[in-house]
């Protein structure tokens, strides 16, 4: 599938990647990460992994589809287990004990093989970009996981009032209520007005 800028709404990659299990209901009824070559595709567009890299990683899953299915299921594990300890925190309650210890657990192995590079006047954890292993994805989003999780953007985060999808909101006026205006904003103004002409009653 083609990643269009509707797709990155989330105001940080790591909220992108838990969007891409989401359609536009509260139910994460669309998998839209149907293969790891797409998973790919989405990394490169989402900027955690490189053009030279994506062309290294597709021979290697080529020459690996065994390996590649299972990358794909730890991917799609990791994130199903972080999107429900994110919920939890934005609605201000305690992580699910299995979903915190899977993030957890992922969050110690990767910063086990990360190194800690100078970036600008800060640093930060990254992973070689010489690796070739179908797991350099999954690791810099690990990585990028637990700088979401040290930065002030975690406050910011909110749930879309119409879809299931998470962003930041780092406007200064009423807390955003949809992931986008374009999208469930428009929609949730379009079934208000249909209510309010049809006398249907409030919005579901």
């Amino acid at each position: 599938m083609d990643w269009t800028e509707g797709d990155f709404i989330g105001g940080h990659p790591v909220l992108d990647f838990l969007n891409t299990a989401a359609g536009r209901t509260k139910q994460r009824d669309v998998e839209r990460l149907v293969d790891f070559e797409t998973f790919l595709k989405w990394s490169c567009v989402a900027g955690i992994v490189s053009e030279s890299e994506v062309n290294a990683l597709t021979d290697r899953l080529h020459r690996d589809p065994t390996g590649a299915g299972t990358a794909l299921s730890d991917v799609c594990r990791f994130r199903e287990a972080l999107h429900g300890c994110l919920i939890a925190e934005q609605a201000g309650s305690e992580w699910p004990e299995d979903a915190k210890a899977l993030v957890i657990s992922n969050l110690r192995d990767c910063l086990a093989k990360a190194q800690l590079a100078k970036c600008a006047a800060s640093y930060e954890w990254s992973v070689s970009a010489c690796e070739t292993d179908l797991a350099l994805p999954l690791t810099r989003l690990v990585l990028e996981t637990e700088a979401l999780l040290r930065s002030d953007d975690l406050a910011r985060m909110r749930c879309c009032d119409r879809c299931s999808w998470l962003f930041i909101d780092r406007g200064r006026g009423p807390s955003r209520r949809w992931c986008s205006m374009a999208a469930c904003g428009s929609r949730a103004k379009s079934a208000r007005y249909y209510q309010r002409k049809t006398g249907n009653g409030d919005e579901r």
